[in-house]
């Protein structure tokens, strides 16, 4: 790692650029972002492609040109969360529940029952091969 590398300063910031396709998508996930911490930096539009139903539509008054959105948001680098599977059952909202029993006593028993049955099965088998 060279001296330079070294010496970023740790306030560097995360950015990324998303492409919107409507207006409704555009303001409905700058506020999911930002209450993850996220900040707007710049917004750029531009009209959208029509089809040629909208362009109809448009010219005749019944309808809104579309209008496409590029983003550029920008945070404070978080700790990367590996979200892992059933986490939010862990939740703390969530009432816990006490063990009745620890499950080692329960797959003990399971493994007992399945041994039984193992020995069982093997028993009938090679007594009818003794009697025959």
């Amino acid at each position: 790692m060279s001296a330079a590398q070294q010496q970023a300063p740790q306030s560097s910031l995360e950015t990324i650029v998303r492409e919107y396709r409507g207006t409704r998508e555009y303001e409905r996930d700058v506020r999911s972002r930002r209450r993850e911490g996220w900040r707007v930096v710049s917004v750029l539009q531009r009209p959208g492609a029509p089809t040629t139903l909208r362009r109809l539509a448009v010219t005749s008054g019944l309808a809104k040109p579309n209008t496409e959105y590029l983003v550029t948001f920008s945070r404070v680098p978080q700790p990367y969360h590996r979200p892992r599977p059933l986490e939010w059952l862990t939740h703390p909202h969530l009432p816990r529940l006490p063990r009745a029993r620890p499950a080692r006593y329960v797959w003990l028993v399971i493994a007992l029952l399945l041994l039984a049955l193992l020995a069982y099965g093997l028993l009938d088998f090679f007594a009818d091969a003794l009697r025959g």
